[in-house]
């Protein structure tokens, strides 16, 4: 691509190391579209990026992925960088408007969705994607045991425990990951741990509970170095997982090509052809 300015969507872009990320990117110079849930936050983070195109949209929803690539649409025709960055934690078990799980929803569904959605944007483009991950793919924060996928319980309808479905959605993300790899060459595809930071991830679990969890992690700023660079430096290794600025291996239950297949197509089952377009929701 001509010169180093790029094109960069990062959805989850309010709040945490994504709003870091976000900030730091608006600096460098690129172009930029931020998706984010809250409307307050997203004001804020207008004033603070100026220059960026905020867009209001809730990416747990089919609906809303549909609606935030269509205003992504609507102010840029290629993407060089996608960011998919939305993550929550929940103490109980939450459903969306669409009745599926809020863990599941965002940290899979959102990313393969808005994907989807811009995938002719980033074929236009660059064709970058950087999905933040967490090491927490390999084994839950409490407990012990290498996390697999239940595909007989994706949404935890059976049992929820909080730490447990985190682990288990970060993990379907970076299936997918590879399966996007596998499936599209023609991108460039990469997931992350940005490292143990302070965030507001924590903030529906007990508060002094979280407060004595983190107190000693450095600040979300430090988790949004590795992002940056992911999304607008050079030499990256594609279809890699990096563990903030190094390539390295993920779990092996994160290899498993026949449990990516499957996910993909539970998931098309769900959302739709990857790739396909659909009309936009009044």
């Amino acid at each position: 691509m001509r010169g180093s300015s790029r094109t960069i969507v990062v959805a989850g872009a309010t709040s945490g190391l994504v709003r870091h990320t976000a900030v730091e990117l608006a600096r460098a110079g690129h172009r930029m579209v931020l998706i984010g849930r809250d409307p307050s936050r997203a004001a804020d983070l207008a004033r603070a990026v100026p220059r960026a195109h905020v867009v209001v949209e809730d990416l747990s929803t089919s609906e809303g992925v549909e609606r935030a690539a269509a205003q992504v649409r609507s102010v840029v025709d290629r993407v060089d960088t996608l960011v998919n960055g939305a993550g929550v934690m929940l103490p109980r078990r939450i459903t969306t408007d669409e009745d599926i799980e809020m863990n599941f929803a965002v940290h899979h569904l959102a990313p393969f969705s808005l994907t989807s959605a811009l995938l002719a944007e980033l074929q236009r483009g660059d064709g970058r994607v950087v999905n933040v991950n967490s090491e927490g793919h390999r084994a839950p924060l409490r407990g012990s045991g290498a996390v697999r996928l239940q595909f007989d319980d994706l949404q935890s309808e059976r049992s929820y425990d909080p730490f447990l479905v985190y682990s288990r959605t970060k993990l379907a993300n970076l299936l997918f990951t590879y399966e996007l790899h596998r499936r599209h060459p023609e991108l460039t595809v990469v997931a992350l741990h940005p490292g143990m930071i302070r965030t507001d991830l924590g903030r529906n679990f007990p508060r002094v509970r979280v407060m004595l969890f983190t107190a000693m992690l450095p600040p979300a700023r430090k988790g949004a170095e590795p992002v940056v660079r992911l999304a607008a430096g050079s030499d990256l290794v594609n279809g890699a997982y990096y563990d903030k600025f190094q390539p390295t291996s993920s779990s092996n239950a994160s290899y498993d090509v026949e449990d990516a297949r499957r996910l993909w197509e539970i998931t098309e089952r769900l959302r739709g052809p990857f790739g396909a377009r659909r009309d936009v929701p009044e």
